[in-house]
Formats: structure tokens, C-alpha cells, sequence
């Protein structure tokens, strides 16, 4: 879990929030389609961190 918690305070997790959150206040988008792109942002950035990162840190 600490993984996600590192890129869903990116700039780019971030952007993508604020255009899901105005597209839903506007009604272009449903929440739970809101909901189901996010979860899939986390899919694709753990699957790509952990494919394509090869440096590990360790945080004490």
C-alpha cells in the first residue's frame, strides 16, 4: 500500500482527480466511472512500477 500512496500525490494523480471530479460536478461523467478509472490509474502505475522501475529504495 505504501507504493500507492507514493504516485497518488503525483501531479499527474492529482490532474487526473480534479478533471474526474469537475467532469462528474458537470454530469459528463457518472461517479462510479470516476471510481473505475481511478482504480485502474492504480493498476497501471503499480503494474508499470513494478515492470519497468529496477532501482529499489528503502526509507528507514
Amino acid at each position: 500500500m505504501a507504493t500507492f500512496e507514493l504516485y497518488r500525490r503525483s501531479t499527474i494523480r492529482m490532474c487526473l482527480t480534479d478533471t474526474l471530479d469537475e467532469m462528474v460536478e458537470t454530469r459528463k461523467l457518472g461517479p462510479g466511472h470516476a471510481i473505475e478509472v481511478l482504480v485502474q490509474f492504480d493498476k497501471s502505475m503499480a503494474e508499470a512500477l513494478d515492470s519497468k522501475v529496477k532501482t529499489k529504495v528503502s526509507i528507514k
